[in-house]
C-alpha cells in the first residue's frame, strides 16, 4: 500500500478541519470479505467515475463522483455536457493515469488533479454521510456531507440521471400462466431478509427500481421479527436475539430509506416490520394452521425441511451434533414467513416477489400443499435474477 497517498488525503482533509474517520482492513482480509463486511457502509460510499471527453482535437478526462450504488447513464451525460463523443475511460487506460488504483478509487478532490474536471451528482446530496475509498476497499474514509462538500469546494453539481448497477430479471413465475398479466396486479410484497447478500444496498436499488417499473404499490416485509432465528443460529443467545433483531430492522430501515424515497414517484413503497405483523391474532391462526400441517402432512414438512437443510448447512461441518436442532429452527423461520405472507394475502397483495428462489412459495402458488391455508390459492410468486451490469 503507498501510505503517501493516504496521509497526503488525510492532511487536507486536517487542513479544511474536517470531521473524519479513518480506518483500514488487515491484510488477513480477503476483497471478498471485506465486501462482505461493508454492507452498512456501501450506503453511505461514493466513488469515482472517470470519464473521456472528446473534443475536435483533444480529448479531455474527467471525473464524476456518484453513489457507489449508482451507475451513471451515458445518453444523460452527453446531453447535460453537449458532447455526444462521451465514454468511460476504460480499466487499462486508469491504470495508466492512476497506477496503483484500484477503479473508483480516486480521492474526490480537485485538490489531487490540478487541472481535471471534477463533477459531483446531485443525488449525493442526498445523505447525510459520505464514505469513500482511497486506492483500494481496504482504506476508507467516512465524514459529515457538510464536511465533505466543505472540503470538496467549489463543487460543480450535475443533474446526471444514474441506474441502479444491478439488472433485476424475472428468472420465474408461478403459476406461469400469471406471467403476462403480472403488471396487471399494481400491488406486491417484498420479501427482505436482513443481512442477505442478495439485499446490498447496491442490489437493493436495483430490486426497488424493477419494482417502481412494474407496480404501482408494494408492501415491503421487513423480516426483523423473524431475523432472531437466524441470530440464534449464528451464536447470539436467546434473551438477546430478538432485540438485536428488531434494532437491525429500525436500522435498516433508517438507512435504506434514501432508495425507497428515490422512486416514491412511481411506487407507494409500504415499508412493514414484520414482528408487528405477528402480533395479530390471525397470524397466530395461520401460524397454528401451518405447524398442524407440518406435522401431519408429510410431503409440506420435507419441503419445508428441504430448505431448512440449505440453509444450515455450513453448520453440518461445524457442529454436526447440533444439526437437527438448526434444521428445526430453520423450520421454524420458514414457517413464520409463510404465516406473514398469509397475512398480505388476506389483506389482498398477492405478488411475492423475492430476490432468488424460496421453493415452498412456488409449490404453495401452484396448489402443491391443498392443506394450506386457502389464501394461497391466490399467491403468484416471483422469483428474479440479480445481474451486475
Amino acid at each position: 500500500m503507498n501510505c503517501t497517498t493516504v496521509d497526503r488525503v488525510k492532511a487536507f482533509l486536517d487542513s479544511n478541519h474536517a470531521h473524519y474517520i479513518y480506518f483500514t482492513y488487515s491484510n488477513a482480509y480477503s476483497p471478498e470479505k471485506i465486501q462482505g463486511s461493508e454492507y452498512a457502509c456501501e450506503r453511505e460510499l461514493i466513488e469515482s467515475v472517470l470519464i473521456n471527453i472528446n473534443h475536435k482535437h483533444s480529448t479531455e478526462t474527467a471525473m464524476i463522483v456518484v453513489p457507489a450504488t449508482r451507475k451513471i447513464d451515458l445518453n444523460s451525460l452527453k446531453t447535460l455536457l453537449g458532447n455526444s463523443h462521451i465514454d468511460f475511460v476504460s480499466k487499462q487506460q486508469a491504470q495508466l493515469l492512476f497506477p496503483g488504483y484500484e477503479p473508483g478509487t480516486m480521492p474526490p478532490f480537485r485538490e489531487f488533479y490540478p487541472g481535471m474536471r471534477i463533477f459531483f451528482s446531485h443525488e449525493l446530496f442526498e445523505q447525510h454521510e459520505i464514505a469513500f475509498c482511497i486506492q483500494n476497499p481496504a482504506n476508507r474514509i467516512k465524514m459529515p456531507l457538510k464536511d465533505f462538500l466543505a472540503a470538496a469546494h467549489p463543487v460543480d453539481v450535475i443533474e446526471v440521471a444514474t441506474i441502479a448497477k444491478y439488472k433485476i430479471e424475472i428468472a420465474q413465475i408461478f403459476p406461469v400462466m400469471k406471467k403476462e398479466s403480472l403488471n396487471d396486479y399494481g400491488h406486491c410484497m417484498l420479501g427482505f431478509s436482513l443481512q442477505s447478500q442478495s439485499f446490498t444496498p447496491a442490489k437493493l436499488a436495483g430490486l426497488v427500481e424493477w419494482i417502481a417499473r412494474h407496480f404501482s404499490e408494494c408492501s415491503v416485509l421487513i423480516g426483523d421479527g423473524i431475523h432472531r432465528i437466524t441470530l440464534e443460529i449464528n451464536g447470539t443467545p436467546v434473551k438477546y436475539a430478538l432485540n438485536r433483531a428488531l434494532r437491525m430492522g429500525r436500522e435498516s430501515i433508517d438507512r435504506d430509506a434514501i432508495i425507497f424515497n428515490r422512486h416514491q414517484h412511481e411506487c407507494r413503497f409500504n415499508i412493514i416490520s414484520s414482528y408487528e405483523l405477528q402480533q395479530q391474532d390471525s397470524y397466530h391462526f395461520y401460524h397454528q394452521a401451518l405447524i398442524k400441517l407440518f406435522e401431519e402432512d408429510e410431503k409440506f414438512r420435507q419441503s419445508v425441511r428441504s430448505f431448512a437443510g440449505d440453509f444450515v448447512g455450513s453448520r453440518l461441518q461445524q457442529e454436526p451434533e447440533r444439526f437437527e436442532y438448526y434444521t428445526q429452527m430453520s423450520c421454524d423461520y420458514l414457517l413464520e414467513e409463510v404465516a406473514i405472507t398469509a397475512l398480505l394475502l388476506k389483506s389482498g397483495v398477492f405478488v411475492f416477489v423475492y430476490p432468488g428462489t424460496l421453493t415452498i412459495m412456488q409449490e404453495l402458488s401452484q396448489g402443491l400443499h391443498p392443506g394450506a391455508p386457502e389464501e394461497f390459492k391466490n399467491l403468484v410468486s416471483v422469483n428474479l435474477r440479480q445481474k451486475r451490469r
